[in-house]
């Protein structure tokens, strides 16, 4: 018999070989940064106490993200996807949620599709097979106390959800986008978040973190189709698209800025 639950910290390392080889995903890192934090609700899927699912929901007050939806591949086929997304979602019902988002992996996108989910948004996914030469960047910093309101109202903006608390624990090592005409910021790069998300009012100040992000060693990058700043830059240094996939919506979308969006963090939070 199927039963779905909370995951137990003990049993994190066990997921360690859950997720498909190209998600480039550390299951057992993710759980253990994220394990205690009220936004964050971690289940597992158990069929004769033994797991072969697991699902992720992180709450920002009223909106959820869906992840990590992953069934062990010799138990697929048994609804047992559905139901760890129906548990999250009653899950995130109960916590007041009107907003639930996920971006769906193609194997994924059927299941919740048949359980209302409808696309809202398209993530492009581009590579290069080389590293792209050096480049110059200007006008970027470490993130400061002081631009923590700023910013505060820049990803509220952009992203249409009260995350606040959630970001500033990737600060240490963030970047911000700052002319040094006034104390505006106009752009916030998060290396540490998943892939590093980068978020910018304006394309000079997104594509100059986009060519730090690469001055860093990045060859990969997805943003959304609305972004066509950056996807007439990428394609100009020689990106390659090589995959899209949905976002998707259950109920209300929320009122984000997809031309904002220099790069997708994750797929489980934006």
């Amino acid at each position: 018999m199927l039963k779905i639950r909370r995951i137990k910290k003990s049993e994190i390392p066990q997921f360690n070989n859950f997720p498909p080889d190209d998600w480039n995903l550390d299951l057992p890192q993710l759980l253990t940064f994220h394990f205690g934090y009220r936004y964050f609700y971690p289940a597992a899927a158990e069929i004769d106490k033994k797991i072969v699912g697991c699902g992720i929901a992180i709450i920002h007050n009223k909106v959820s993200w869906l992840g990590t939806i992953i069934v062990l591949p010799e138990y697929r086929g048994q609804g047992i996807g559905t139901g760890i997304t129906s548990h999250l979602l009653k899950y995130c019902g109960g916590r007041g949620c009107r907003n639930q988002i996920l971006v769906a992996s193609e194997m994924g996108e059927p299941v919740y599709r048949n359980l209302g989910f409808k696309t809202s948004a398209t993530y492009v996914f581009f590579k290069r097979e080389s590293l792209l030469p050096a480049q110059s960047v200007s006008n970027v910093r470490g993130v400061r106390i002081e631009d923590f309101k700023k910013i505060k109202e820049l990803d509220r903006t952009i992203t249409g959800e009260k995350r606040f608390n959630f970001i500033k624990r990737f600060f240490p090592t963030g970047i911000v986008y700052n002319s040094g005409k006034s104390d505006h910021i106009n752009g916030l790069y998060l290396p540490d978040y998943g892939t590093g998300l980068i978020i910018a009012k304006d394309p000079a100040a997104g594509l100059t973190l986009v060519k730090l992000k690469f001055n860093q060693g990045q060859t990969k990058i997805a943003v959304p189709l609305q972004n066509t700043a950056a996807q007439e830059y990428l394609l100009a240094e020689g990106f390659e698209e090589y995959r899209r996939a949905p976002r998707m919506v259950l109920g209300e979308d929320v009122n984000w800025k997809p031309a904002m969006v220099y790069n997708r963090g994750t797929g489980y939070c934006g």
